[in-house]
């Protein structure tokens, strides 16, 4: 059940030093979990973050009798993620085993229709030791095999039906312009020795992207045409000439037609997404089905090539024109190919559909987040109910399905075990597990279950949260300090999944109370809604309604409580610090001030333009952004406070904490800031990530003088 370092040498030929990576990279041998398990367990340390390793992106084949997925450890000396495709008997016969060399990381699983390819996205060089571009292939119907490529294609495969064609989108620019002609030689120097940058377009920087080339310009950036290249290989050919980018290409079932989604006013910077649906046959005759200002996406066709099913919302541009009081709903809406009607399939359910999967009995199959768990769905794609396949407290993910429909492969996540991949028939029932990548780790581990709370806002809103009791709590005695954890978004969800940053703290000696305030997803539209015009009310009084019901029911040292969050979450820390001295610490990550500074800066000004009714530059807009925005309330802050911030963040610029930080010092307040090179929102480096959390242990350690672990 555990993957071994079990090496495919039909497949490779590893040299000796890469064997020996995998072997030291991939350890987690049954007989060494068994034996640790007798032992006494330990807390978590922080040094484990090394350890840890996360099964995903499963890829059940079309018979349903294999697995391919993914393992993704951290490589420490290498300070970088390193992941690899392994491939396990659905039966849960035998060891999984390991089909990618470890020298190159390795992604993305999928297979052809008949079962023969593997296809796989990585980073290793082609024959001849230049880049080859990132899509591989494997032959799964021979004894023997290196991975290859096909010539000519240029994007990830999508296969025809009968698997003899590749549906592909791929960049393609315009015909290069003439060179510059320059009025002298000095003038030519002169451009060429500029190492600035210059641009006159809005959306010039984003987030873990950098500085952006001319989203207006095709030469700039190309758009991604839609083409189709024989299975075998050989000449690709175009079928789209749209000047936008195509996206999810999907074949109809005959393989005649392929649908997809694009957005034709991609190149208008004032527009917001409102990509439609629309067809293409293989003689490139494209039809568009939509033009009604909403936003599609993941295009899927039914068994019988009646309907295409597809996850949409009303635009953003609807939103903002119209000043409406919440955000659009998704749903999944089933359109005729042939330019009938549409229909909304989950109309009348509360939640948010993830991307559909058709099956050939006519349902459409989709995930769902649902009160701090992740399952999966499915609706009649004619309508009808909404009904849930999967349960229990847990997450799931990734849902992969054979051809038939028999059986389903997908990534499971707890409270107290990391991913690993899953097996069962599509009812649900009669799960196999098909790997425990941490079981060497875990045996080790004492970690802490959290307990369920329900509890109630000042104005009667239910909410739901969570405590992860301290280590030694049960057996100990008095009270213990407790940390308040805030999820970013606000349109996210915390729950029941695994959480080493909360386990740690735990581990450490902490109460960790984590809630679903106000805007959290997974418990519907209302609720999704409910701080819109603006952050920092409803949000508020229900995460100190957690605390006051924390303390009504737990042993907590109300002169011990720290606050934290990340993004939205560092937003709502620096907003809780101005509202409450309730807090003897707290640690803002990512963390916003001043939304009237933020809209100018970030890379998204849509949150702004929508939630808070308008830019700063008109009234309604504005009142609301400053009445939002902790530093107009940061007059009497009295919690020592950590700001943690990447200085390349794009979505929350470090400005926002640098104002926050000023305030508090101008006060003479404790705080302290910690500031982390090249590093964006999100996506830091593992050195990076250990030395944050181990700055913030030390925070918590000099402000709340936590027992220690037990």
């Amino acid at each position: 059940m555990i993957p071994r370092p079990v090496f495919v040498l039909r497949r490779f030929a590893f040299a000796a030093a890469a064997l020996s990576l995998l072997s030291f990279g991939l350890a987690g041998v049954p007989p060494l979990a068994a034996g640790l398990a007798a032992q006494e367990r330990r807390p978590v340390q922080l040094e484990d973050y090394y350890r840890l390793k996360n099964a995903g992106s499963p890829a059940i084949s079309p018979d349903g009798s294999q697995v391919a997925f993914v393992i993704t450890s951290v490589l420490e000396e290498e300070n970088r993620s390193h992941s690899g495709i392994w491939l396990a008997d659905a039966a849960g016969a035998g060891e999984p085993v390991r089909l990618t060399s470890p020298s190159f990381s390795a992604s993305g699983p999928g297979w052809s229709p008949d079962g023969r390819l593997l296809v796989f996205t990585s980073n290793r060089p082609g024959p001849d030791g230049e880049s080859g571009g990132s899509t591989w292939f494997l032959r799964m119907d021979q004894p023997a095999g290196e991975a290859f490529q096909i010539e000519r294609l240029g994007g990830s495969p999508v296969f025809s039906p009968d698997g003899e064609w590749i549906a592909f989108t791929r960049p393609t620019p315009p015909e290069p312009a003439p060179e510059p002609v320059y009025a002298s030689d000095f003038e030519r120097r002169t451009v060429e020795r500029f190492d600035g940058r210059a641009y006159d377009w809005m959306n010039y920087r984003f987030d873990r992207r950098g500085y952006l080339a001319d989203p207006r310009d095709p030469a700039a950036t190309p758009p991604r045409e839609v083409y189709v290249l024989p299975a075998t290989g050989g000449e690709s050919r175009r079928l789209t000439d749209l000047g936008v980018d195509a996206a999810g290409p999907a074949w109809s079932p005959d393989g005649r037609r392929l649908a997809f989604t694009a957005d034709a006013h991609q190149r208008d910077e004032l527009s917001y997404e409102r990509a439609d649906l629309w067809t293409v046959d293989l003689d490139g005759a494209v039809t568009r089905l939509t033009d009604d200002e909403y936003n599609y996406s993941g295009p899927a066709w039914s068994a019988d090539g009646r309907r295409i099913v597809v996850r949409g919302n009303e635009g953003l541009n609807v939103i903002i024109r119209e000043g409406r009081d919440r955000g659009a709903a998704n749903d999944l809406f089933a359109f005729d190919p042939d330019g009938g009607g549409r229909s909304n399939l989950t109309a009348d359910w509360d939640l948010i559909p993830g991307g559909p999967v058709t099956s050939p009995d006519g349902h459409v199959y989709f995930s769902a987040g649902v009160s701090g768990n992740t399952h999966l769905f499915r609706v009649a794609v004619d309508g009808g109910a909404v009904e849930q396949v999967t349960g229990g407290d847990r997450r799931l993910a990734g849902f992969s399905f054979s051809a038939d429909f028999s059986r389903m492969a997908y990534r499971v996540t707890t409270p107290t075990e990391p991913g690993d991949i899953h097996v069962a028939p599509v009812s649900g029932a009669a799960e196999t597990r098909l790997s425990e990548v941490n079981a060497a780790l875990l045996a080790e581990l004492d970690l802490s279950e959290p307990e369920n709370l329900i509890f109630h806002s000042p104005d009667g809103t239910e909410v739901e949260g969570w405590m992860l009791p301290a280590r030694g709590y049960e057996a100990g005695s008095g009270d213990f300090p407790m940390v308040l954890v805030m999820h970013g978004g606000p349109h996210g969800m915390y729950g029941n999944d695994f959480s080493f940053d909360r386990q740690l703290l735990a581990a450490q000696g902490y109460m960790v109370l984590y809630t679903n305030p106000r805007a959290s997803t997974g418990y519907g539209e209302d609720f999704r809604w409910g701080t819109w015009g603006g952050w920092g009310f409803n949000d508020y009084d229900d995460i100190m309604a957690g605390v006051d019901h924390a303390i009504d029911n737990y042993r907590i040292d109300t002169g011990r409580m720290g606050v934290t969050g990340y993004s939205y979450g560092g937003y709502l820390t620096n907003w809780v610090i101005t509202r409450t001295d309730r807090f003897a610490a707290a640690i803002a990550g990512a963390s916003i001030s001043n939304w009237v500074s933020d809209y100018g800066v970030a890379d998204i000004p849509r949150t702004k333009e929508s939630e808070f009714f308008g830019p700063p530059w008109e009234e309604r807009g504005l009142e609301n952004l400053l009445r939002s925005s902790p530093i107009i309330h940061a007059d009497g802050v009295t919690t020592p406070t950590l700001f943690v911030h990447g200085e390349s963040d794009h979505r929350v610029p470090i400005e926002e904490a640098e104002q926050m930080y000023v305030a508090l010092h101008k006060q003479g307040v404790p705080a302290k800031f910690v500031r982390y090179p090249e590093s964006y929102h999100g996506g830091w480096t593992p050195w990076r990530m250990v030395h944050r959390t181990w700055v913030q242990l030390e925070w918590w350690e000099q402000w709340l003088k936590a027992r220690p672990a037990m």
